[in-house]
């Protein structure tokens, strides 16, 4: 047993050294390199854009009117729903006909007996005429008939004009719409009693139209004094005066709130008299179409006003920027595939068919490729594989043809 002992004390040494050595041996795992990250390039685009100015404005009716009863009585129909559309014309109310059908009635009736009245003495007249150079009648006598006949004459008149005045109480107990637009809520109800008389008038709807429709926005007179000296040179210097502001057709554009680009566009159509002293500022008046009728009087919209000629302008997607403790920059692919950072400058957003792009004043030059997708493999000085370019285009209101 103690032989056993020693000669396991004697082999386990080199036991391990054996399976040292043989561990040695092996051949080493190869190492496979990563793939290259691969990311999507684009060239800046470069355009002629105009650089507009943007406001605050509100929507109004180019028309509204207040519908009052114009006479008196109580309302038997109503002939449309809140909110409706309506054409000029179209009924609105009716008002109980049937007094003003008796007055009617009564005023021809007038007529008809002044006019009896009135041949009976022209009649007299002609006769006391004919005896007047026989001396049957007296000159006083036939003078007095004649103011009688006057009297009739008058009465005639005066009964006729009863008549109309009776006819027009009928044609004002059917309301009709004004104008063409839209109709507010109603403010009576089937059997309520109406006035129509002077400012007590009762007040039973309101219309408004509805396209073309005005916004109204305050612009300092500096840029109103640029858009129209822009619009005086493309008429050929032929200048016209503020009252004649609409002439110009400077182009005013607005959007809605829930709205990115500026879809509704129209012209200046009103420039008011004189400066707020308060604010500086000049109120102004565009005229846009609404053939949908989306905008309506009271909408908050942005309104833009261009005062200078289109610009060459660099753009790259919005979402190309990076930023980093406050400074924006973008990834670059070098001749060599390799990223740099490059910081750049950059101004408004711009509107586009696929996103937002925005402008770059400095940092780019317009060969070179940005990163656009995988921008989270785009590490600074690491080599990427770039994919397909994509064109930056902005949408079809923003470019001006050169």
């Amino acid at each position: 047993m103690f032989v056993y002992r020693l000669s396991w004390c004697f082999y386990r040494p080199l036991l391990l050294v054996l399976c040292v050595l043989i561990g040695c041996q092996r051949p080493a795992p190869s190492l496979v390199p990563p793939p290259t990250p691969e990311v999507v390039v684009t060239k800046p685009s470069i355009q002629n854009l105009t650089n507009p100015l943007e406001f605050n404005g509100n929507a109004a009716a180019v028309e509204t009117v207040e519908v009052k009863a114009r006479v008196s009585g109580f309302i038997t129909e109503i002939h449309f729903s809140d909110g409706q559309r309506i054409t000029k014309g179209d009924p609105l109310f009716s008002i109980d006909q049937r007094p003003y059908l008796v007055i009617r009635d009564q005023a021809r009736a007038d007529v008809a007996k002044a006019l009896a009245e009135l041949n009976e003495l022209e009649s007299e007249v002609a006769r006391y005429k004919n005896l007047l150079p026989k001396a049957v009648v007296t000159r006083e006598q036939y003078e007095i008939l004649v103011a009688k006949r006057d009297v009739a004459n008058a009465m005639l008149d005066k009964s006729r004009a009863t008549v109309a005045q009776a006819e027009l109480d009928l044609e004002f107990c059917q309301i009709i719409s004004p104008l063409t637009g839209r109709v507010s809520t109603r403010e009576v109800d089937v059997g309520d009693l109406v006035t129509g008389t002077g400012s007590s008038a009762t007040r039973l709807t309101t219309v408004v139209t509805t396209s073309p429709i005005e916004v109204y926005f305050d612009t300092d007179e500096r840029a109103l004094l640029l858009a129209r000296q822009r619009a005086i040179a493309k008429r050929g210097g032929e200048a016209v005066t503020w009252r004649d502001i609409k002439e110009l057709e400077i182009p005013v554009s607005a959007r809605l709130v829930t709205e990115e680009l500026f879809l509704h566009k129209g012209i200046l159509d009103f420039v008011d008299i004189g400066v707020k002293p308060t604010t500086g500022t000049v109120r102004c008046r565009g005229l846009l179409p609404n053939p949908e009728e989306l905008i309506t009087p009271g909408m908050f919209m942005r309104v833009q006003m261009t005062t200078a000629e289109p610009e060459r302008t660099m753009l790259v997607p919005e979402r190309s920027l990076g930023i980093d403790q406050g400074r924006k920059y973008v990834a670059v692919v070098g001749e060599t595939n390799r990223i740099e950072y490059r910081t750049v400058t950059t101004g408004r957003s711009v509107p586009a068919a696929d996103g937002m792009l925005r402008v770059i004043e400095e940092g780019l030059g317009e060969n070179d490729r940005i990163v656009i997708s995988g921008m989270s493999r785009a590490r600074e000085g690491s080599v990427v594989q770039p994919l397909e370019e994509f064109d930056v285009s902005p949408t079809a209101q923003e470019v001006v043809k050169p």
